[in-house]
């Protein structure tokens, strides 16, 4: 399947970066070449350890992480992410077969982030990540209500106002 042109950018135009952190070599050699083909600039590791490193080396705009790893599993790596850099947890997309594990299933209800159960289409993959950045890119450009909705809108104040010339 030959990637569209743009298909993987969103309002920015700068490159995306991918952390992906799946333990099965065959799925991260698929997606990795996947999401690059799609102009993603990818980063692999292969546990959360080594994405805890990543995530204190470097931003990322969208964290793909499998929720059954070595040295650290999913949860414990979203909660340590939680922790140092609060900012990119709402960035997670979780990878999981293991849907039906009890404490798979609460942490993913708890967290109410976005999860794709292995095995999936790669075409759904590519949809979660420009829904999350639709979903960043709404978010950021919200207004905000002011503290106190009955306190005058902003204006010239007296000392402002143009003087007439009479």
């Amino acid at each position: 399947m030959k990637p569209l042109r743009n298909r993987g950018s969103w309002s920015s135009d700068a490159v995306k970066r991918v952390l992906l952190v799946e333990d099965d070599i065959d799925l991260r050699l698929l997606l990795e070449g996947y999401l690059e083909a799609y102009f993603y600039r990818v980063t692999t590791v292969t546990n959360g350890v080594d994405a805890l490193n990543a995530i204190l080396n470097a931003d990322f705009d969208v964290i793909l992480c499998d929720m059954v790893m070595p040295k650290m599993l999913g949860d414990m790596f979203y909660y340590a992410v939680q922790r140092v850099k609060p900012q990119l947890c709402e960035r997670f997309i979780f990878i999981t077969a293991n849907g039906e594990n009890a404490r798979v299933q609460e942490f993913l209800n708890q967290a109410g982030e976005m999860v794709l159960v292995k095995p999936f289409h790669l075409d759904d993959l590519l949809e979660r990540i420009l829904v999350l950045f639709r979903e960043l890119e709404c978010s950021t450009n919200k207004l905000v209500a002011p503290k106190d909705p009955f306190a005058p809108a902003p204006g010239p104040t007296p000392e402002t106002r143009p003087r007439r010339s009479d």
